[in-house]
């Protein structure tokens, strides 16, 4: 009677951080595959496939070593090689979870260049030190949002912003008020944000040259000033835990309303927000600084791509500016449609036609013919969504699963085939949920028919007496978008301020 040997499979899992990574234990993908097929050939495992990720060992959601993962959990192998136990990732915690829950599936993790034994016993005091570390962390949190809320003041006072403190005895009060120096620079920061469209660079590079100084005597930088506008203190708001990490995304915000003296007024402090939006829109402020009024909010009508001015030839001293529709100029496969426009002629023409729209009922009317139309496109594309996401489930709960039980397919096509499919679903309900937005915003144009007229007034009265980047700035908080097409004709797409 002869016994017959099975030998194990296994998969290698290969990572470096770069593409060209290497050092003394960060070997190239080359030598740490080498390792793998030698290991394998010199115990006697049978090499089925690796898996090779290029990105940081910090991140747990490396494409491959899912891939991996699921690949062994559904007994694609029984062994997993690598080089080192730190190719699996930088978390301890992450690490030593997987590494259990693969040995309770029957898969093994070997290393080939290192004792795994004693890397283990490194990783648990790692994790152990590291959640004692949390522990206390949290403990601090937990005591620094409770003293926020019973409406105590930790950490630096905020900038335009000074305590006073008054001893009696035992008692110690603490009365705010606004600072004489500072709070003069966080309204001139406010006017150069709001009223000149500066960024935040751009402020602090103006607050310098004017001879204002930061706390200690430093230059302004731009993350000061983005600290400071961002700062709800600004209008009287005591906010902890306004930025959450990565590693606690759910952590509580505490806010305690009117405990500061207000540095800004409420409408000023929805104006800043409104500007720091439009600005998020434009990459690097390119729109801002344009010289172009309609940079940022022109639109090629045919195919949604941006606008851009270009200056063409000089002739008899005149410089001759145009707009044109950036994705054409590069690629007939990107838009086939020339679409080109004088600079000066379609700036007149969308003011002209802007101007019409300070009659209430002319907004009323252009928003319901626009609001039908979106609601239209957008209830068709959410029923084709729904009906994929369905299919989908179907494909999930029935067709796959059939097909692997009758092995019509193998498990690593089982495995590539639901990886997939996850994707698309992952896909459909997050655009599921974006048109649900869509939806809701196209229904809701009531506040617009209060607010557009009057601001289009207002603008269209104040117009000439602007500078060309206070024009801009004031267009961009009415207009969202002015589509374009190249017969003439011109859409106009009305800022909506619910969001902010």
């Amino acid at each position: 009677m002869t016994t017959a040997l099975k030998t194990l499979r296994a998969v290698g899992y290969l990572r470096v951080s770069s593409a060209h990574q290497t050092g003394e234990r960060h070997s190239s993908l080359e030598t740490q595959e080498a390792s793998y097929f030698n290991y394998c050939k010199q115990n006697h495992l049978s090499p089925i496939a690796t898996f090779t990720d290029v990105v940081s060992g910090r991140r747990d959601d490396r494409k491959e070593y899912q891939r991996m993962v699921e690949f062994v959990m559904l007994g694609g192998a029984e062994v997993i090689v690598v080089k080192f136990l730190d190719r699996f990732g930088r978390n301890p915690k992450e690490i030593l979870r997987r590494y259990w829950e693969l040995q309770d599936h029957g898969v093994s993790v070997v290393t080939t260049d290192e004792d795994i034994r004693e890397e283990i016993v490194l990783l648990v005091k790692a994790g152990v030190a590291g959640a004692e570390s949390k522990r206390t962390s949290e403990r601090v949190r937990a005591n620094m949002g409770t003293a926020v809320g019973k409406g105590i003041h930790v950490g630096r006072p905020p900038y335009g912003l000074r305590s006073i403190k008054d001893i009696k005895g035992n008692t110690v009060t603490v009365k705010w008020e606004l600072d004489p120096i500072e709070a003069p620079i966080v309204k001139e920061m406010y006017r150069l944000a709001v009223e000149e469209n500066l960024g935040y660079k751009s402020i602090a590079d103006k607050l310098t040259s004017q001879g204002y100084q930061a706390r200690e005597g430093r230059p302004f930088a731009s993350f000061t000033v983005e600290t400071v506008l961002n700062n709800p203190a600004l209008i009287g708001a005591l906010v902890y835990g306004r930025k959450p990490r990565k590693k606690n995304p759910d952590m509580k915000i505490v806010e305690v309303p009117d405990f500061f003296p207000a540095i800004l007024t409420q409408e000023e402090w929805k104006r800043l927000q409104e500007r720091r939006k439009i600005r998020n829109e434009a990459p690097r402020g390119r729109a801002q600084s344009s010289e172009y009024l309609l940079s940022g909010i022109a639109k090629c009508g045919h195919c949604g791509g941006p606008m851009t001015g270009k200056a063409g030839a000089s002739y008899k001293g005149k410089q001759y500016k145009n707009y044109y529709c950036s994705r054409a100029t590069k690629s007939v496969g990107q838009c086939s449609f020339y679409n080109g426009h004088a600079a000066p002629k379609l700036e007149t023409a969308i003011l002209k036609y802007l101007g019409e729209f300070s009659d209430p009922q002319k907004v009323r009317l252009h928003l319901v013919v626009t609001e039908r139309q979106d609601t239209e496109k957008y209830e068709v594309e959410l029923k084709q969504v729904e009906k994929r996401l369905a299919e989908l489930e179907l494909q999930f709960m029935t067709q796959l699963d059939s097909l692997l039980k009758r092995k019509v397919i193998t498990e690593q096509e089982f495995v590539k085939a639901n990886e997939t499919a996850r994707a698309q679903k992952a896909e459909l309900e997050t655009r599921k949920e974006d048109l649900s937005k869509l939806l809701s915003r196209a229904r809701a144009s009531e506040a617009l028919i209060q607010r557009v007229p009057k601001a289009i007034k207002t603008f269209v009265e104040a117009f000439q007496s602007l500078e060309p980047r206070l024009q801009k700035a004031q267009l961009q908080i009415i207009l969202k978008a002015a589509n374009i097409y190249n017969d003439g004709r011109i859409e106009l797409e009305f800022r909506d301020d619910s969001s902010l």
